[in-house]
């Protein structure tokens, strides 16, 4: 039976000092027009694997355009990234996770939003892992218990980085979810969405961080 894509969730993380700038923008950018709009308020990754996306790394099946030309998703929360980045191992301070959100949506809402997408068999800033367009493919080509994975990843975790990318921008309006850390920083981000036309059901989700 082929995947139930409504109910394949992606995750986008990213902190909440973002958010002014994701909404202001109607959604998410990908690296490429980020850094020609000024860049995030707050980055979390590593600035070299970001370069190597935006000028390296080619995804052949999408016109050989750079994976930097495309906006991020995991399926999974609590990724390996996460883990380093709240490790410091980005330059953010140890323990930074807790002001970083998981933005929700699905496999269905990032084919409906209609820009180009693919997905990866592991992670898309690597040394070129396996992309594909075929979406029928999906249950096939990835490892899905490598995805599900949570307490001993680690001999897995190229597996587990699998990505799905949407071309260019992602729109505010296809996120249905905001998962937070704390409920401080849940209350946060439920005060800010006040003033915001599309506002994702924000929850506190603390399995789905470290």
């Amino acid at each position: 039976m082929p995947r139930d894509l409504v109910n394949t969730p992606l995750f986008h993380i990213t902190d909440v000092e973002n958010l002014t700038g994701i909404t202001a923008n109607g959604g998410l950018l990908s690296d490429q027009r980020l850094v020609a709009s000024g860049g995030p308020q707050v980055g979390i990754g590593y600035d070299h694997i970001k370069q190597r996306r935006m000028t390296q790394t080619r995804i052949p099946c999408a016109g050989n355009r750079f994976v930097g030309e495309f906006v991020p998703f995991y399926f999974c929360p609590r990724s390996p990234m996460l883990f380093v980045v709240n490790k410091g191992g980005t330059g953010r301070p140890p323990g930074c996770q807790r002001t970083i959100l998981h933005l929700v949506t699905s496999v269905a809402d990032a084919i409906a939003v209609g820009n180009a997408w693919v997905y990866s068999d592991g992670n898309a800033g690597a040394s070129y892992p396996s992309f594909y367009d075929e979406i029928e493919e999906l249950d096939s080509k990835l490892s899905w218990p490598a995805i599900n994975e949570r307490a001993n990843w680690s001999p897995v975790r190229t597996e587990k980085q699998a990505e799905f990318l949407v071309a260019d921008t992602y729109p505010w309006n296809s996120i249905h979810g905001i998962g937070c850390y704390e409920e401080a920083v849940a209350q946060r981000v439920t005060g800010f969405l006040q003033g915001v036309q599309h506002r994702p059901i924000v929850t506190v989700r603390r399995d789905w961080y470290y």
